[in-house]
């Protein structure tokens, strides 16, 4: 094993030493001894102890290189800026992605009130505002200001600290000056390109599921869509993977071979478009091991060297983690590495568990890799989103067709565009049709009861599963020929397993289920009003009731971890009195308040609260409206603040909040809800 596998051992302590960086940070003096040290007890020892003393000594350059990588990502010159306002000259390094508030882009800051920056932060821009494409130089007017802390499980404080970003630029607009150039700007003229091509024959949803199977963004996506994927197990599509790379590979061995060109010519051609696509596509773990592993592949070919799959994933890894070392806490990083370990591991054992059914091959081997992966990634999508799908096989299964028509066709017609646009026009159009499958797939397999589970659930589900596993190797044991003894020990762990899950599942899942319409829900808060209103994509809390109904609890109770929007009525203790608590356990993404010249305590509260959080706070009066995920929420009443002295009774919010054909009609006596007849 050792004379096999010793490379992929020896890069994988330098990634453990890269790792490691996150927890402590290396001495440069106490790692160079460590590393000279085991570097020079090589010479005196052979076998697995010479293995160790190398892996010591390139874990100790790791941690060490590791170290420097954590200092230049948590230097900020802007965080001890925080609060000034100025002009900002940013380049955006990456896609922006939009919301129901505004959207929001990661840039470098290149200059900050006249100086030199040459920073990460995040840039934001209020609804309306369209954010600078990928590769643009802008100048904007912002304010620095901080991150927001970990609330209701998302830090963007550590999740932007990961990216190097410290800051957050708000802005009110942006004016484009020009380009960003070099290699980084072939990349964006080269992702331009395929967006270009692939917009020639499709729009809308299809246009974006093409871009999110080609490009690996789902920024397009509406926000019901992109849950829909999630939900399905069909995510992993709208991100880079292998069989991209692969795609490409092959794509281009099968032209070399079509015009008999030599195979050297052939093989540097390939390494040339793997390179061109890395571009396109940005810095994302599973594009970068992709990536690494076709470019070794071909390499190994030129220099006629054999490579080893593990070599090869280990390499990817050390890459990943030299330049980013906190990129070993991204769920990205985990999905891919722990997807590409369980198919080498786990595939080649399901397949024999399906042999002998009458599956056929092709089909056999998709639900192989998805049952595999899914498991495997299982508990770090629960661990990170807090819910896992269920039906991931056989959307997989349904979805298999669809990916490599639409995949290849996508890379074809960005191929063909500058040539021929009407030919990449017709082969977009084509291509539009695989994703319009996908999506089907994707929207029924959602739609399916209990499509997606929370924690408790997913426990409860390993736990049985675990059991019968033990269950079944006791019973195999037991016809073997094995000792009682061991067949009742394994017995009493399969029972107590089996306990366990059925008492969790006594306790009940508070995972929250999407309607698939309009749900409003009147909370029970006794005396006042909390009424939640949801769709697929979008919760709105219209009041929040007395402190002691404690709303907060009863949404967290029901699943709800965010809300799209949190309404303040009135400023009255048993409209608002939670509305502050509601803020603190919860993620809101934006306050609304008619603003009343009459004020209260609470209200007071909520409003320093929401400020503390960084959630915006929006005036909301007669003849303003809010839509979140297909719901239209219009202010009827108040006209104006009113005085201080008056009733704040005679100036709440009266609303009227609209899904299809179907209106509810919000005022401080309760909801009303009409219907068409």
């Amino acid at each position: 094993m050792l004379e096999l596998h010793w490379p992929a051992l020896a890069v994988g302590a330098a990634c453990a030493g890269l790792a490691a960086a996150n927890v402590v940070s290396g001495d440069p003096l106490a790692c160079g001894a460590v590393a000279l040290a085991g570097l020079a007890a090589i010479a005196l020892l052979d076998g697995w102890a010479r293995f160790l003393a190398l892996a010591l000594a390139l874990g100790a350059i790791g941690l060490w290189w590791g170290s420097l990588r954590m200092e230049a990502l948590e230097r900020s010159a802007l965080a001890a800026r925080l609060g000034e306002s100025g002009s900002a000259r940013v380049v955006v390094t990456g896609v922006a992605r939009r919301s129901d508030w505004g959207s929001r882009v990661l840039v470098e800051v290149l200059r900050f009130r006249g100086k030199e920056a040459r920073e990460r932060a995040r840039l934001t821009l209020p609804v309306g505002r369209s954010p600078p494409r990928r590769g643009a130089i802008a100048d904007c007017a912002v304010r620095l200001a901080e991150p927001r802390g970990e609330e209701r499980g998302f830090d963007e404080r550590a999740w932007l600290a990961r990216q190097g970003a410290h800051v957050v630029l708000r802005a009110r607009g942006c004016a484009e000056r020009g380009r960003r150039g070099g290699i980084a700007g072939l990349g964006d003229l080269l992702r331009d390109r395929i967006e270009l091509a692939v917009s020639r024959g499709t729009d809308g949803d299809r246009r974006a599921i093409v871009l999110g199977v080609v490009l690996g963004e789902d920024e397009g996506l509406p926000r019901d869509l992109r849950d829909a994927f999630r939900a399905s197990g069909l995510a992993h599509l709208l991100a880079v993977s292998g069989q991209n790379v692969a795609f490409i590979a092959g794509g281009v061995l099968g032209l070399g071979w079509l015009v008999r060109a030599p195979r050297i010519a052939v093989e540097m051609a390939t390494l040339a478009a793997i390179a061109a696509y890395v571009l396109a596509v940005g810095w994302q773990p599973s594009v970068i091991r992709a990536g690494v592993a076709g470019a070794l592949v071909s390499l190994a070919w030129l220099v006629a060297r054999p490579y080893e799959r593990w070599h090869v994933l280990a390499l990817g890894a050390l890459v990943l983690l030299a330049w980013t070392p906190t990129t070993l806490l991204e769920p990205g990083f985990q999905l891919s590495f722990a997807a590409v370990v369980a198919i080498f591991l786990g595939v080649p054992r399901a397949r024999q568990l399906v042999e002998g059914t009458p599956l056929p091959s092709v089909v056999a081997d998709v639900v192989t890799v998805s049952l595999v992966c899914g498991l495997a990634t299982a508990p770090i999508v629960v661990a990170h989103f807090e819910r896992a799908p269920v039906y991931t096989v056989p959307a997989n299964a349904l979805a298999f067709p669809a990916v490599p028509w639409v995949l290849g066709l996508g890379l074809l017609a960005a191929a063909l565009d500058p040539l021929a646009p009407g030919g990449a026009a017709a082969l977009a159009w084509l291509t539009g049709w695989g994703a319009a499958w996908l999506e089907v797939v994707a929207r029924a397999t959602a739609s399916l009861p209990g499509a997606e589970v929370g924690r408790r659930a997913a426990v409860l589900g390993a736990l049985l599963a675990a059991s019968a596993l033990v269950l079944a190797r006791a019973l195999r044991s037991r016809r073997a020929g094995a000792r009682p003894v061991a067949t009742l020990a394994a017995s009493a762990v399969a029972a107590a397993l089996v306990a366990v899950a059925l008492g969790l599942g006594e306790r009940g899942s508070s995972a929250w289920s999407p309607p698939t319409g309009l749900r409003v829900t009147v909370l029970d808060v006794g005396q006042g009003d909390a009424v939640l209103l949801e769709t697929a994509s979008a919760r709105v809390l219209v009041d929040q009731g007395p402190p002691e109904a404690d709303v907060a609890e009863q949404l967290l109770r029901m699943g709800i971890r965010s809300l799209s929007a949190l309404v303040l009525t009135h400023p009255e203790r048993d409209h608002v009195g939670g509305a502050a608590d509601v803020l603190r356990k919860l993620r809101v993404g934006v306050a609304l308040d008619p603003m009343l010249e009459a004020t209260g305590p609470e209200r007071e509260e909520a409003i320093a609260v929401a400020r503390a959080m960084g959630v915006p706070i929006r005036e909301l009066r007669a003849g303003a409206e809010l839509r979140a995920g297909g719901l239209i929420l219009r202010a009827l009443w108040p006209r104006d603040g009113g005085l201080p002295s008056e009733d704040p009774n005679l100036n709440a919010l009266v609303l009227l909040a609209s899904y299809g054909e179907i209106d509810v009609f919000l005022h401080p006596e309760g909801p009303e809800v009409t219907t068409p007849q």
